[in-house]
Protein backbone atom coordinates (compact mmCIF):
# COMPACT_ATOMS: atom_id res chain seq x y z
CA UNK A 1 0.00 0.00 0.00
CA UNK A 2 1.03 3.51 -0.39
CA UNK A 3 2.74 6.06 2.39
CA UNK A 4 -0.53 8.28 0.86
CA UNK A 5 -3.20 5.73 1.65
CA UNK A 6 -6.45 8.21 2.51
CA UNK A 7 -8.75 7.38 5.19
CA UNK A 8 -11.25 6.11 2.92
CA UNK A 9 -15.03 4.88 4.06
CA UNK A 10 -17.92 3.95 1.84
CA UNK A 11 -21.55 4.96 1.99
CA UNK A 12 -23.91 2.79 0.21
CA UNK A 13 -26.64 3.99 -1.90
CA UNK A 14 -30.26 2.66 -1.82
CA UNK A 15 -32.88 2.33 -4.47
CA UNK A 16 -36.65 2.85 -3.91
CA UNK A 17 -36.66 -1.49 -3.23
CA UNK A 18 -34.10 -1.05 -0.29
CA UNK A 19 -31.27 -2.29 -2.52
CA UNK A 20 -27.81 -0.91 -2.79
CA UNK A 21 -26.95 0.41 -6.27
CA UNK A 22 -23.77 2.35 -5.39
CA UNK A 23 -21.31 3.70 -2.61
CA UNK A 24 -19.80 6.91 -1.73
CA UNK A 25 -16.39 6.81 -0.98
CA UNK A 26 -15.23 9.25 1.33
CA UNK A 27 -11.82 10.24 1.87
CA UNK A 28 -9.47 12.25 3.84
CA UNK A 29 -5.79 12.48 3.25
CA UNK A 30 -4.49 10.26 6.02
CA UNK A 31 -0.77 12.22 6.42
CA UNK A 32 -2.19 15.26 7.36
CA UNK A 33 -1.71 16.54 10.51
CA UNK A 34 -4.31 15.33 13.15
CA UNK A 35 -5.97 18.76 13.81
CA UNK A 36 -5.53 19.81 9.95
CA UNK A 37 -8.71 17.97 8.77
CA UNK A 38 -10.61 20.09 7.70
CA UNK A 39 -7.69 21.52 5.25
CA UNK A 40 -7.80 18.34 3.41
CA UNK A 41 -10.31 18.12 0.72
CA UNK A 42 -8.80 19.71 -1.69
CA UNK A 43 -6.09 16.86 -1.76
CA UNK A 44 -8.60 13.82 -1.26
CA UNK A 45 -8.99 13.60 -5.00
CA UNK A 46 -6.19 13.31 -6.04
CA UNK A 47 -4.98 10.76 -3.06
CA UNK A 48 -7.98 8.78 -4.16
CA UNK A 49 -6.58 8.26 -7.47
CA UNK A 50 -3.26 7.33 -6.59
CA UNK A 51 -4.45 5.12 -4.09
CA UNK A 52 -6.42 3.10 -6.95
CA UNK A 53 -3.49 3.12 -9.23
CA UNK A 54 -2.51 0.25 -6.26
CA UNK A 55 -6.16 -0.62 -5.20
CA UNK A 56 -8.73 -1.87 -7.43
CA UNK A 57 -12.02 0.36 -7.54
CA UNK A 58 -13.98 -3.71 -7.63
CA UNK A 59 -11.96 -4.42 -4.00
CA UNK A 60 -13.68 -1.68 -2.51
CA UNK A 61 -17.18 -1.60 -4.17
CA UNK A 62 -17.79 -4.92 -5.60
CA UNK A 63 -19.29 -4.37 -9.20
CA UNK A 64 -21.52 -1.69 -8.13
CA UNK A 65 -21.07 2.36 -9.11
CA UNK A 66 -18.25 4.20 -7.23
CA UNK A 67 -19.76 8.10 -6.55
CA UNK A 68 -16.32 10.44 -6.03
CA UNK A 69 -16.12 13.87 -5.46
CA UNK A 70 -14.32 15.55 -7.97
CA UNK A 71 -12.08 18.72 -7.31
CA UNK A 72 -11.62 21.10 -10.61
CA UNK A 73 -8.36 19.55 -11.31
CA UNK A 74 -9.97 16.22 -11.70
CA UNK A 75 -12.72 17.32 -13.97
CA UNK A 76 -10.16 18.79 -16.49
CA UNK A 77 -8.20 15.53 -16.62
CA UNK A 78 -10.43 12.43 -15.29
CA UNK A 79 -8.37 9.24 -14.20
CA UNK A 80 -8.42 6.17 -16.17
CA UNK A 81 -11.78 4.45 -14.58
CA UNK A 82 -13.79 2.35 -15.75
CA UNK A 83 -16.36 4.94 -17.05
CA UNK A 84 -19.04 2.01 -16.58
CA UNK A 85 -18.63 2.09 -12.84
CA UNK A 86 -17.71 5.51 -11.76
CA UNK A 87 -20.35 8.53 -10.84
CA UNK A 88 -18.47 11.91 -11.09
CA UNK A 89 -19.91 13.86 -8.17
CA UNK A 90 -19.46 17.31 -9.16
CA UNK A 91 -19.21 19.14 -5.21
CA UNK A 92 -21.23 22.15 -4.84
CA UNK A 93 -18.63 25.02 -4.05
CA UNK A 94 -17.11 24.67 -7.50
CA UNK A 95 -17.22 27.78 -9.75
CA UNK A 96 -19.62 27.48 -12.42
CA UNK A 97 -17.88 29.20 -15.24
CA UNK A 98 -17.18 28.05 -18.84
CA UNK A 99 -14.43 26.40 -18.55
CA UNK A 100 -16.12 24.00 -16.12
CA UNK A 101 -18.97 23.39 -18.55
CA UNK A 102 -16.65 22.74 -21.06
CA UNK A 103 -14.98 19.65 -19.08
CA UNK A 104 -18.40 18.34 -18.44
CA UNK A 105 -19.10 18.64 -21.74
CA UNK A 106 -16.76 16.86 -22.62
CA UNK A 107 -16.84 14.07 -19.75
CA UNK A 108 -20.41 13.78 -20.51
CA UNK A 109 -19.43 12.96 -24.32
CA UNK A 110 -16.96 10.47 -22.84
CA UNK A 111 -20.03 8.35 -21.36
CA UNK A 112 -19.62 9.31 -17.63
CA UNK A 113 -22.10 9.54 -15.54
CA UNK A 114 -22.56 12.72 -13.81
CA UNK A 115 -23.96 13.48 -10.39
CA UNK A 116 -24.46 17.49 -8.73
CA UNK A 117 -23.93 17.34 -4.97
CA UNK A 118 -25.68 19.20 -2.66
CA UNK A 119 -27.60 20.74 -5.53
CA UNK A 120 -29.49 23.92 -4.56
CA UNK A 121 -30.81 25.63 -7.76
CA UNK A 122 -29.76 29.09 -9.33
CA UNK A 123 -29.37 31.36 -11.81
CA UNK A 124 -25.82 30.55 -11.33
CA UNK A 125 -26.16 26.72 -11.00
CA UNK A 126 -29.18 26.28 -13.99
CA UNK A 127 -26.35 25.50 -16.77
CA UNK A 128 -24.74 22.42 -14.85
CA UNK A 129 -28.08 20.44 -15.20
CA UNK A 130 -27.98 20.42 -19.35
CA UNK A 131 -24.53 17.66 -18.05
CA UNK A 132 -26.28 16.04 -15.29
CA UNK A 133 -27.86 12.49 -15.09
CA UNK A 134 -28.05 12.66 -11.27
CA UNK A 135 -29.36 15.61 -8.78
CA UNK A 136 -28.79 14.54 -5.24
CA UNK A 137 -30.89 17.27 -2.73
CA UNK A 138 -29.81 17.75 0.70
CA UNK A 139 -32.91 16.67 3.05
CA UNK A 140 -31.56 18.65 6.18
CA UNK A 141 -31.03 21.56 4.12
CA UNK A 142 -33.63 22.38 1.69
CA UNK A 143 -37.22 23.22 3.85
CA UNK A 144 -40.41 20.84 2.55
CA UNK A 145 -41.30 24.35 0.10
CA UNK A 146 -37.64 24.44 -1.25
CA UNK A 147 -37.68 20.14 -2.08
CA UNK A 148 -41.30 20.28 -3.31
CA UNK A 149 -40.52 23.14 -5.81
CA UNK A 150 -36.88 21.63 -7.09
CA UNK A 151 -38.30 18.16 -7.30
CA UNK A 152 -41.28 20.29 -9.85
CA UNK A 153 -38.14 21.63 -11.72
CA UNK A 154 -36.06 19.27 -11.87
CA UNK A 155 -38.61 16.05 -12.45
CA UNK A 156 -39.67 16.83 -16.13
CA UNK A 157 -35.81 17.15 -16.93
CA UNK A 158 -35.62 13.56 -16.95
CA UNK A 159 -32.27 13.47 -13.77
CA UNK A 160 -32.64 10.80 -11.45
CA UNK A 161 -33.11 12.43 -7.93
CA UNK A 162 -31.31 11.27 -4.83
CA UNK A 163 -32.16 12.28 -1.89
CA UNK A 164 -29.06 12.74 0.69
CA UNK A 165 -28.48 12.83 4.82
CA UNK A 166 -31.94 10.72 5.11
CA UNK A 167 -31.50 10.19 9.18
CA UNK A 168 -35.07 8.22 9.79
CA UNK A 169 -37.27 5.41 8.64
CA UNK A 170 -39.73 8.52 8.57
CA UNK A 171 -37.82 10.64 6.38
CA UNK A 172 -37.28 7.76 3.83
CA UNK A 173 -40.80 7.29 3.44
CA UNK A 174 -41.32 10.95 2.71
CA UNK A 175 -38.98 10.88 0.09
CA UNK A 176 -40.19 8.18 -1.58
CA UNK A 177 -44.01 9.50 -1.56
CA UNK A 178 -42.03 13.07 -2.90
CA UNK A 179 -40.73 10.96 -5.60
CA UNK A 180 -36.83 10.50 -5.09
CA UNK A 181 -35.31 7.43 -6.75
CA UNK A 182 -32.58 7.41 -4.72
CA UNK A 183 -31.29 7.54 -0.97
CA UNK A 184 -28.21 8.18 0.90
CA UNK A 185 -27.89 8.61 5.26
CA UNK A 186 -27.83 7.13 8.24
CA UNK A 187 -31.72 5.98 8.37
CA UNK A 188 -30.47 2.05 7.96
CA UNK A 189 -28.71 2.47 11.14
CA UNK A 190 -31.60 3.39 13.36
CA UNK A 191 -34.79 1.57 14.43
CA UNK A 192 -38.26 2.58 12.68
CA UNK A 193 -40.55 4.16 15.00
CA UNK A 194 -43.15 2.02 15.72
CA UNK A 195 -46.37 3.29 17.48
CA UNK A 196 -49.28 0.63 18.29
CA UNK A 197 -47.09 -2.41 16.82
CA UNK A 198 -46.15 -5.45 19.02
CA UNK A 199 -42.93 -6.95 18.22
CA UNK A 200 -43.15 -9.81 15.86
CA UNK A 201 -42.99 -13.10 16.34
CA UNK A 202 -40.18 -13.80 14.62
CA UNK A 203 -38.34 -11.10 16.50
CA UNK A 204 -39.57 -12.22 19.56
CA UNK A 205 -38.17 -15.68 18.60
CA UNK A 206 -34.62 -13.82 18.04
CA UNK A 207 -34.73 -12.07 20.86
CA UNK A 208 -35.63 -14.87 23.04
CA UNK A 209 -32.97 -16.87 21.39
CA UNK A 210 -29.89 -14.35 22.08
CA UNK A 211 -31.27 -14.13 25.55
CA UNK A 212 -30.32 -17.83 26.21
CA UNK A 213 -27.30 -17.66 23.99
CA UNK A 214 -25.95 -14.72 26.56
CA UNK A 215 -26.61 -16.40 29.65
CA UNK A 216 -23.54 -17.06 31.03
CA UNK A 217 -24.61 -19.93 32.71
CA UNK A 218 -25.95 -21.83 29.64
CA UNK A 219 -24.76 -25.19 28.99
CA UNK A 220 -23.55 -26.52 25.80
CA UNK A 221 -26.48 -28.91 25.51
CA UNK A 222 -29.00 -26.14 25.74
CA UNK A 223 -27.54 -24.13 22.83
CA UNK A 224 -27.52 -26.99 20.65
CA UNK A 225 -30.69 -27.92 21.25
CA UNK A 226 -32.04 -24.63 20.95
CA UNK A 227 -29.99 -23.80 17.27
CA UNK A 228 -31.25 -27.28 16.37
CA UNK A 229 -34.58 -26.11 16.95
CA UNK A 230 -33.89 -23.95 13.75
CA UNK A 231 -33.08 -26.39 10.52
CA UNK A 232 -32.28 -22.92 8.78
CA UNK A 233 -30.40 -21.77 11.04
CA UNK A 234 -28.28 -24.62 11.93
CA UNK A 235 -27.52 -25.32 8.30
CA UNK A 236 -26.20 -21.89 7.82
CA UNK A 237 -24.48 -21.87 10.64
CA UNK A 238 -22.50 -25.72 9.66
CA UNK A 239 -22.05 -23.88 6.45
CA UNK A 240 -20.17 -21.21 7.74
CA UNK A 241 -17.64 -22.66 9.89
CA UNK A 242 -17.23 -25.37 6.84
CA UNK A 243 -16.10 -22.12 5.03
CA UNK A 244 -13.25 -20.40 4.17
CA UNK A 245 -13.95 -18.34 6.97
CA UNK A 246 -12.12 -20.70 9.34
CA UNK A 247 -10.68 -22.69 7.68
CA UNK A 248 -10.96 -25.65 10.01
CA UNK A 249 -9.03 -28.50 9.30
CA UNK A 250 -11.81 -31.46 9.13
CA UNK A 251 -15.16 -31.11 8.12
CA UNK A 252 -17.91 -30.31 10.79
CA UNK A 253 -20.54 -32.54 10.52
CA UNK A 254 -22.65 -31.37 13.77
CA UNK A 255 -23.85 -28.75 15.94
CA UNK A 256 -21.88 -30.25 19.01
CA UNK A 257 -18.88 -30.32 16.76
CA UNK A 258 -19.08 -26.87 15.79
CA UNK A 259 -19.01 -25.59 19.45
CA UNK A 260 -16.76 -27.75 20.94
CA UNK A 261 -14.22 -26.77 18.12
CA UNK A 262 -14.23 -22.98 18.10
CA UNK A 263 -16.16 -22.63 21.52
CA UNK A 264 -18.98 -20.94 22.93
CA UNK A 265 -18.12 -17.49 22.55
CA UNK A 266 -17.71 -17.92 18.86
CA UNK A 267 -20.66 -19.73 18.06
CA UNK A 268 -22.48 -17.14 19.88
CA UNK A 269 -21.60 -14.30 17.62
CA UNK A 270 -22.02 -16.33 14.57
CA UNK A 271 -25.62 -16.94 15.79
CA UNK A 272 -26.16 -13.83 16.57
CA UNK A 273 -25.56 -12.45 13.01
CA UNK A 274 -27.19 -15.51 11.42
CA UNK A 275 -30.65 -14.83 13.65
CA UNK A 276 -30.64 -11.22 13.12
CA UNK A 277 -29.93 -11.69 9.25
CA UNK A 278 -32.97 -14.25 8.99
CA UNK A 279 -35.56 -11.66 10.10
CA UNK A 280 -36.07 -11.28 6.22
CA UNK A 281 -37.50 -7.32 6.75
CA UNK A 282 -34.15 -5.58 6.61
CA UNK A 283 -32.01 -5.13 3.37
CA UNK A 284 -29.17 -7.02 3.20
CA UNK A 285 -27.13 -3.94 3.60
CA UNK A 286 -27.62 -3.61 7.36
CA UNK A 287 -26.44 -7.53 7.80
CA UNK A 288 -23.00 -6.03 5.78
CA UNK A 289 -22.60 -2.95 8.15
CA UNK A 290 -23.11 -5.52 11.79
CA UNK A 291 -20.43 -7.89 10.33
CA UNK A 292 -18.38 -5.62 9.14
CA UNK A 293 -18.48 -3.25 12.18
CA UNK A 294 -18.03 -6.62 13.80
CA UNK A 295 -15.06 -7.56 12.22
CA UNK A 296 -13.18 -4.10 12.19
CA UNK A 297 -13.64 -4.09 16.13
CA UNK A 298 -12.55 -7.61 16.18
CA UNK A 299 -9.46 -6.52 13.77
CA UNK A 300 -8.26 -3.73 16.35
CA UNK A 301 -8.51 -5.54 19.39
CA UNK A 302 -6.07 -8.32 17.63
CA UNK A 303 -3.89 -4.88 16.33
CA UNK A 304 -3.99 -3.97 19.95
CA UNK A 305 -2.78 -7.48 20.71
CA UNK A 306 -5.98 -7.82 23.46
CA UNK A 307 -5.69 -11.41 22.58
CA UNK A 308 -7.87 -12.73 25.49
CA UNK A 309 -10.77 -10.77 24.51
CA UNK A 310 -11.30 -10.29 20.73
CA UNK A 311 -14.55 -11.87 20.69
CA UNK A 312 -15.77 -9.81 23.35
CA UNK A 313 -15.02 -7.00 20.61
CA UNK A 314 -16.49 -8.59 17.99
CA UNK A 315 -19.52 -9.21 20.32
CA UNK A 316 -19.78 -5.25 20.68
CA UNK A 317 -19.97 -4.76 17.10
CA UNK A 318 -22.54 -6.66 15.65
CA UNK A 319 -24.93 -5.65 18.77
CA UNK A 320 -24.22 -2.41 18.08
CA UNK A 321 -26.79 -3.09 15.49
CA UNK A 322 -29.21 -4.87 17.12
CA UNK A 323 -31.60 -1.95 17.53
CA UNK A 324 -31.62 -1.55 13.80
CA UNK A 325 -32.22 -5.20 13.02
CA UNK A 326 -35.11 -5.51 15.91
CA UNK A 327 -36.74 -1.67 15.51
CA UNK A 328 -36.42 -1.07 19.61
CA UNK A 329 -34.18 0.77 21.76
CA UNK A 330 -30.98 -0.35 22.25
CA UNK A 331 -31.28 -0.15 26.15
CA UNK A 332 -34.76 -2.02 26.27
CA UNK A 333 -32.90 -5.03 24.20
CA UNK A 334 -29.90 -5.36 26.40
CA UNK A 335 -32.25 -5.50 29.84
CA UNK A 336 -33.39 -9.06 28.27
CA UNK A 337 -29.38 -10.07 27.44
CA UNK A 338 -27.52 -10.90 30.19
CA UNK A 339 -24.48 -9.22 28.79
CA UNK A 340 -21.29 -8.30 31.48
CA UNK A 341 -22.13 -5.11 32.83
CA UNK A 342 -18.60 -4.20 30.47
CA UNK A 343 -20.09 -5.14 27.67
CA UNK A 344 -23.30 -3.37 28.01
CA UNK A 345 -21.67 0.16 28.78
CA UNK A 346 -19.43 -0.48 26.03
CA UNK A 347 -22.36 -0.49 23.90
CA UNK A 348 -24.53 2.37 25.48
CA UNK A 349 -22.00 4.48 26.65
CA UNK A 350 -18.90 3.77 24.96
CA UNK A 351 -17.13 3.33 27.79
CA UNK A 352 -14.17 0.76 28.29
CA UNK A 353 -11.31 -0.78 25.72
CA UNK A 354 -14.72 -2.11 23.31
CA UNK A 355 -16.46 1.11 24.34
CA UNK A 356 -13.43 3.29 22.82
CA UNK A 357 -12.99 1.13 19.79
CA UNK A 358 -16.83 1.06 18.61
CA UNK A 359 -16.98 4.54 18.66
CA UNK A 360 -14.16 4.67 16.38
CA UNK A 361 -15.44 2.29 13.78
CA UNK A 362 -18.61 3.94 13.78
CA UNK A 363 -17.26 7.43 13.57
CA UNK A 364 -14.78 5.71 10.83
CA UNK A 365 -17.99 4.53 8.63
CA UNK A 366 -19.43 7.82 8.61
CA UNK A 367 -15.86 9.45 7.44
CA UNK A 368 -16.33 11.90 10.69
CA UNK A 369 -12.31 11.30 10.82
CA UNK A 370 -12.05 14.61 12.91
CA UNK A 371 -14.16 12.63 15.86
CA UNK A 372 -11.77 9.72 15.92
CA UNK A 373 -10.10 9.70 18.87
CA UNK A 374 -6.38 9.34 17.58
CA UNK A 375 -4.84 9.79 21.11
CA UNK A 376 -5.94 6.36 22.18
CA UNK A 377 -5.00 4.89 18.91
CA UNK A 378 -1.15 6.15 19.02
CA UNK A 379 -0.84 4.42 22.30
CA UNK A 380 -1.42 1.06 20.36
CA UNK A 381 0.72 2.67 16.84
CA UNK A 382 -2.48 2.53 15.13
CA UNK A 383 -1.67 4.90 11.95
CA UNK A 384 -4.61 6.41 10.11
CA UNK A 385 -3.17 4.30 6.91
CA UNK A 386 -3.27 0.88 9.34
CA UNK A 387 -6.58 2.29 10.49
CA UNK A 388 -7.76 2.60 6.75
CA UNK A 389 -6.39 -0.53 5.84
CA UNK A 390 -8.06 -2.37 8.52
CA UNK A 391 -11.59 -1.05 7.23
CA UNK A 392 -10.99 -1.77 3.68
CA UNK A 393 -9.67 -5.83 4.76
CA UNK A 394 -12.85 -5.80 6.51
CA UNK A 395 -14.96 -5.00 3.60
CA UNK A 396 -13.09 -7.79 1.25
CA UNK A 397 -13.61 -10.67 4.33
CA UNK A 398 -17.21 -9.50 4.77
CA UNK A 399 -18.23 -9.75 1.84
CA UNK A 400 -16.52 -13.03 1.00
CA UNK A 401 -17.66 -14.63 4.22
CA UNK A 402 -21.59 -13.62 3.35
CA UNK A 403 -20.76 -14.69 -0.28
CA UNK A 404 -19.79 -18.53 1.54
CA UNK A 405 -23.00 -18.30 3.86
CA UNK A 406 -25.44 -17.66 1.31
CA UNK A 407 -26.27 -13.96 2.64
CA UNK A 408 -25.54 -12.63 -1.39
CA UNK A 409 -28.82 -11.10 -1.99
Amino acid sequence: MSELLPLLARQPIFNRSMQVVAYELLCRTSHLNYADFQNGDSASSQVLLHTFTELSLESVVGKLKAYINFTRTLLVTPPPFDRRQLVIEVLEDQTVDQSLLESLAQLKNQGYTIALDDFVLSEHTRPLLTYADIVKLDVLQLTEAQLIEHIQILKPMGVILLAEKVETYEMLERCKTLGFELFQGYFLARPKILKGHKVTESKQAVLQLLAALHDPDVPILRVEKLLSQDPVLSYKLLRLVNSAAFALPRTVDSLRQAITLLGLDIIKNWVNLLAMANLGDKPRELSVAALNRARMCEALARIMQNEKRQDAYFTVGLLSTLDAFMDLPLDVLLANLSLSPELSEALLLHTGQEGRVLDIVEHYERGEWEKIDWTFLDQFDVTPELLSRTYLESLQWVSATLEQIGLTH
